[in-house]
Protein backbone atom coordinates (compact mmCIF):
# COMPACT_ATOMS: atom_id res chain seq x y z
CA UNK A 1 0.00 0.00 0.00
CA UNK A 2 1.29 3.45 -0.92
CA UNK A 3 -1.04 5.42 1.35
CA UNK A 4 0.38 7.87 3.86
CA UNK A 5 -1.79 9.52 6.49
CA UNK A 6 -0.80 13.12 7.16
CA UNK A 7 -2.23 15.96 9.22
CA UNK A 8 -2.45 19.70 8.54
CA UNK A 9 0.24 21.71 10.34
CA UNK A 10 -0.31 25.15 11.85
CA UNK A 11 2.16 27.98 11.19
CA UNK A 12 2.95 28.45 14.88
CA UNK A 13 4.05 24.82 15.43
CA UNK A 14 7.75 24.39 16.24
CA UNK A 15 9.11 21.88 13.70
CA UNK A 16 11.90 20.78 16.05
CA UNK A 17 9.28 19.80 18.64
CA UNK A 18 7.42 17.83 15.96
CA UNK A 19 10.59 15.90 15.16
CA UNK A 20 11.23 15.16 18.86
CA UNK A 21 7.75 13.62 19.08
CA UNK A 22 8.24 11.35 16.05
CA UNK A 23 6.79 13.49 13.27
CA UNK A 24 8.25 14.93 10.07
CA UNK A 25 7.23 18.36 8.74
CA UNK A 26 6.06 18.22 5.14
CA UNK A 27 4.55 20.37 2.43
CA UNK A 28 2.15 19.49 -0.38
CA UNK A 29 2.12 21.77 -3.42
CA UNK A 30 1.21 21.93 -7.09
CA UNK A 31 -2.05 21.92 -8.95
CA UNK A 32 -4.49 24.79 -8.50
CA UNK A 33 -4.47 25.03 -4.73
CA UNK A 34 -2.03 26.84 -2.47
CA UNK A 35 0.73 24.87 -0.69
CA UNK A 36 -0.40 22.97 2.41
CA UNK A 37 1.83 22.49 5.47
CA UNK A 38 1.59 18.95 6.85
CA UNK A 39 3.02 16.54 9.39
CA UNK A 40 3.64 12.83 8.84
CA UNK A 41 4.58 10.04 11.21
CA UNK A 42 8.34 9.50 10.92
CA UNK A 43 7.90 5.75 11.43
CA UNK A 44 5.17 5.45 8.77
CA UNK A 45 7.07 7.64 6.29
CA UNK A 46 10.36 5.74 6.72
CA UNK A 47 8.58 2.40 6.27
CA UNK A 48 6.81 3.59 3.12
CA UNK A 49 9.98 5.02 1.54
CA UNK A 50 11.90 1.83 2.36
CA UNK A 51 9.16 -0.31 0.82
CA UNK A 52 8.30 1.56 -2.39
CA UNK A 53 11.11 4.05 -2.89
CA UNK A 54 11.24 7.78 -3.25
CA UNK A 55 10.03 8.21 -6.83
CA UNK A 56 6.80 6.27 -6.53
CA UNK A 57 3.30 7.66 -6.69
CA UNK A 58 1.97 8.15 -3.14
CA UNK A 59 -1.59 8.41 -1.93
CA UNK A 60 -1.64 11.22 0.65
CA UNK A 61 -4.61 11.24 3.03
CA UNK A 62 -5.01 14.74 4.48
CA UNK A 63 -7.86 14.23 6.95
CA UNK A 64 -10.75 13.23 4.61
CA UNK A 65 -9.08 14.56 1.45
CA UNK A 66 -7.07 12.04 -0.61
CA UNK A 67 -4.42 13.35 -3.02
CA UNK A 68 -1.92 11.66 -5.34
CA UNK A 69 1.62 12.98 -5.05
CA UNK A 70 5.26 12.30 -5.84
CA UNK A 71 7.88 12.62 -3.13
CA UNK A 72 9.75 15.50 -4.77
CA UNK A 73 12.35 16.21 -2.08
CA UNK A 74 13.58 14.51 1.08
CA UNK A 75 15.79 16.54 3.42
CA UNK A 76 17.95 14.55 5.82
CA UNK A 77 20.00 15.50 8.84
CA UNK A 78 23.64 15.55 7.67
CA UNK A 79 24.86 13.64 10.74
CA UNK A 80 22.07 11.20 11.66
CA UNK A 81 20.63 10.85 8.12
CA UNK A 82 17.12 10.98 9.62
CA UNK A 83 14.41 12.57 7.50
CA UNK A 84 13.79 16.14 8.70
CA UNK A 85 11.43 17.44 5.96
CA UNK A 86 9.67 16.18 2.82
CA UNK A 87 8.04 17.88 -0.16
CA UNK A 88 5.11 16.25 -1.94
CA UNK A 89 4.29 17.39 -5.49
CA UNK A 90 0.69 17.05 -6.67
CA UNK A 91 0.41 14.27 -9.26
CA UNK A 92 -3.26 14.53 -10.15
CA UNK A 93 -2.74 15.98 -13.60
CA UNK A 94 -0.44 15.24 -16.53
CA UNK A 95 1.91 18.21 -16.28
CA UNK A 96 5.59 17.64 -17.03
CA UNK A 97 8.13 17.57 -14.26
CA UNK A 98 11.84 16.86 -14.10
CA UNK A 99 13.31 14.61 -11.46
CA UNK A 100 16.15 12.27 -10.66
CA UNK A 101 15.31 8.57 -11.11
CA UNK A 102 17.45 5.90 -9.40
CA UNK A 103 19.10 3.12 -11.40
CA UNK A 104 18.50 -0.50 -10.39
CA UNK A 105 21.41 -2.70 -11.46
CA UNK A 106 20.24 -6.23 -12.30
CA UNK A 107 22.47 -9.22 -12.97
CA UNK A 108 25.30 -8.30 -10.63
CA UNK A 109 25.32 -11.84 -9.18
CA UNK A 110 26.07 -13.23 -12.65
CA UNK A 111 29.03 -10.86 -12.99
CA UNK A 112 30.43 -11.80 -9.59
CA UNK A 113 30.19 -15.52 -10.42
CA UNK A 114 32.35 -14.82 -13.51
CA UNK A 115 34.94 -12.88 -11.49
CA UNK A 116 33.86 -9.52 -12.92
CA UNK A 117 33.52 -6.34 -10.87
CA UNK A 118 30.95 -3.69 -11.81
CA UNK A 119 32.11 -0.12 -11.26
CA UNK A 120 29.06 2.12 -11.04
CA UNK A 121 29.68 5.63 -12.28
CA UNK A 122 26.23 7.07 -11.53
CA UNK A 123 23.27 6.00 -9.40
CA UNK A 124 20.54 8.23 -10.88
CA UNK A 125 19.44 9.74 -14.20
CA UNK A 126 17.72 13.11 -14.62
CA UNK A 127 14.55 12.82 -16.69
CA UNK A 128 11.52 14.86 -17.68
CA UNK A 129 8.03 13.57 -18.33
CA UNK A 130 4.44 13.56 -17.19
CA UNK A 131 4.04 12.86 -13.50
CA UNK A 132 2.31 9.53 -14.02
CA UNK A 133 4.82 8.19 -16.59
CA UNK A 134 8.08 8.65 -14.69
CA UNK A 135 9.15 5.26 -13.28
CA UNK A 136 10.23 4.73 -9.68
CA UNK A 137 13.52 3.31 -11.05
CA UNK A 138 15.25 2.45 -14.34
CA UNK A 139 16.56 -1.10 -14.79
CA UNK A 140 20.15 -1.58 -15.92
CA UNK A 141 20.78 -5.19 -16.99
CA UNK A 142 24.48 -5.92 -16.51
CA UNK A 143 24.41 -9.73 -16.34
CA UNK A 144 25.68 -10.27 -19.91
CA UNK A 145 28.59 -7.81 -19.79
CA UNK A 146 32.15 -8.99 -20.33
CA UNK A 147 35.35 -7.55 -18.85
CA UNK A 148 36.06 -4.07 -20.21
CA UNK A 149 32.53 -3.43 -21.48
CA UNK A 150 30.55 -0.40 -20.42
CA UNK A 151 27.01 0.93 -20.45
CA UNK A 152 26.10 4.51 -21.28
CA UNK A 153 22.81 6.30 -20.71
CA UNK A 154 22.00 5.96 -24.43
CA UNK A 155 22.20 2.16 -24.08
CA UNK A 156 19.39 2.02 -21.51
CA UNK A 157 15.82 1.12 -22.40
CA UNK A 158 13.81 4.15 -21.38
CA UNK A 159 10.23 4.74 -22.50
CA UNK A 160 9.43 7.11 -25.37
CA UNK A 161 7.26 9.22 -23.09
CA UNK A 162 10.27 10.19 -20.95
CA UNK A 163 13.01 12.59 -22.02
CA UNK A 164 16.50 12.04 -20.61
CA UNK A 165 18.09 15.32 -19.51
CA UNK A 166 21.61 13.92 -19.00
CA UNK A 167 24.02 13.45 -21.96
CA UNK A 168 23.33 10.11 -23.69
CA UNK A 169 27.07 9.35 -23.85
CA UNK A 170 27.44 9.66 -20.06
CA UNK A 171 28.96 6.51 -18.54
CA UNK A 172 26.65 4.49 -16.29
CA UNK A 173 28.91 1.54 -15.42
CA UNK A 174 32.03 -0.30 -16.56
CA UNK A 175 33.27 -3.82 -15.84
CA UNK A 176 36.75 -4.85 -14.75
CA UNK A 177 38.37 -8.16 -13.88
CA UNK A 178 38.42 -9.13 -10.21
CA UNK A 179 41.82 -10.77 -10.76
CA UNK A 180 44.74 -8.36 -10.48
Amino acid sequence: MKKLNVSPRQDDINTNQLRKHGYVPAIYYGGDEKPRKLTASKKELNALIARIGGNALYEIAIENDVKWAILKDVQRDPVTKEIIHVDFLDAADNRKISMSVPLKFEGTDELESKGIILQRQIETINVEGCVNTIPSYISVNVGNLKVGESIRIGDLKIGNDIQVLDPLDKLVAVTISAVT
